[in-house]
């Protein structure tokens, strides 16, 4: 039997953006908080994503819930700017903001459509651009490919290793405890009721148990619902000031994403990288030349100008999402004393609200913003989703047209 080494009221899972986020609005409402990372600050996701913060991600996952999306994102960016008010580490926050960039014809008039679709709800914010529009926002994008984009004007990007650090900083100030390099092996429930987590290095007794490990969630959750998504992404060395819009776009054929550049004038870009036969490991984070030298085509393709600019440092990573493509924020109804916070495949974009939210509901027992819907045990006694072969987002939406279209 693991000894005891600590008590809190809450033990936060998971050092990126969203756990430390948990941990620092915790602190805040007086709460004694252990976060538990397994490696380091923002060594998962956090750490390995393009910064950017995108209000509504994607094209058509779930576009009625446009409305509900913006409701906690709008909040995010409220925080955001709050914090770069108040916390000693800048993190670089600026809303500069995103291009969803059409590369035929075809796509322009889908996103047209979708523009159409997403105003309807309650978009007001989303513009559509044409092609000497959006030259104009980001100059230095290949002409030849660019027929249009949608743009939102309060979109941006930061640097996430800085906010994840952060926070952490700002959650310590506060009296939290933060443990690196100490892995939860599992949580600790009797008769349905949280009793702690178990770490390699012991047992932490705790009422409460926040899991914000997102693409890990279900290894510690077993009826969670949250699938790994493997990703790759680069960064290049030191150029000048260029536009840094975050954008995503088809290149080759996959969706290319980006472009952060860092206060020293790095730039970041990436795109998919799909588990590889025979295991399809997710979490498998080697990354092999042929997916190095794919992201680097699409710097010449995407930014002709840049095409003969070093890469410095070259990452895989796991993202992850849920089938609805919301995450799961709230408490697990099968065990009390377990909140979520996972499911993000754009997580900046939520990470500050997710940490508010998680506070207010442990301290509170209700939250500012309705989370009901995002009730983490929704997926419970549904088709599960089995991910034998690449991360393809088709499949998710054959798992919503098979539950009705919503969840």
């Amino acid at each position: 039997m693991s000894k005891v080494i600590d008590k809190a009221d809450v033990v936060v899972i998971g050092g990126g953006a969203v756990g430390t986020a948990a941990a620092y609005h915790l602190a805040l409402k007086k709460k004694k908080v252990i976060l538990c990372e397994m490696n380091n600050i923002a060594s998962g996701a956090t750490g390995r994503c393009g910064g950017m913060v995108v209000h509504c991600y994607g094209r058509e996952l779930n576009i009625e819930k446009t409305a509900e999306r913006l409701m906690y994102t709008r909040e995010n960016t409220k925080i955001m700017n709050q914090y770069q008010k108040t916390f000693d580490i800048d993190f670089e926050f600026q809303q500069i903001g995103c291009l969803d960039i059409a590369t035929s014809e075809e796509e322009f008039e889908g996103l047209k459509n979708l523009i159409k679709i997403q105003r309807s709800v309650g978009d007001d914010e989303i513009e559509l651009l044409d092609k000497q529009e959006t030259l104009e926002v980001m100059f230095n994008l290949n002409k030849k490919l660019v027929f249009g984009s949608r743009f939102r004007r309060s979109d941006g990007n930061l640097n996430p290793f800085f906010l994840a650090r952060a926070q952490a900083h700002e959650a310590k100030k506060l009296g939290a405890k933060i443990f690196t390099n100490t892995k939860v092996e599992k949580i600790l429930i009797e008769n349905d009721q949280v009793q702690g987590v178990e770490t390699r290095n012991g047992i932490i007794e705790a009422g409460w148990v926040v899991n914000a490990t997102n693409g890990w969630a279900s290894q510690l959750t077993q009826d969670l619902e949250i699938v790994p998504v493997r990703e790759a992404a680069m960064v290049t060395e030191r150029l000048p000031k260029l536009p840094a819009q975050p954008f995503e776009m088809l290149c080759f054929g996959d969706f290319a994403y980006g472009c952060t550049q860092t206060a020293t004038g790095n730039y970041n870009l990436g795109g998919p990288a799909p588990a590889r036969p025979p295991k399809w490991d997710y979490y498998d984070t080697t990354i092999y030349s042929d997916e190095v030298l794919r992201v680097m085509s699409y710097i010449s393709e995407i930014f002709p100008s840049l095409k003969n600019v070093s890469v410095i440092r070259s990452w895989v990573g796991t993202m992850a999402f849920t089938p609805d493509g919301m995450p799961s924020i709230g408490p697990m109804p099968t065990t009390k004393g377990l909140f979520i916070t996972a499911g993000y495949p754009d997580g900046m974009a939520w990470a500050a609200v997710s940490g508010k939210l998680a506070a207010e509901y442990i301290v509170d027992g209700k939250t500012s913003i309705p989370i009901q819907n995002l009730n983490p045990g929704r997926f419970i006694g549904k088709t599960k989703i089995c991910w034998p072969e690449p991360y393809d987002l088709t499949i998710c939406h054959e798992y919503l047209s098979k539950q009705g279209g919503k969840n």
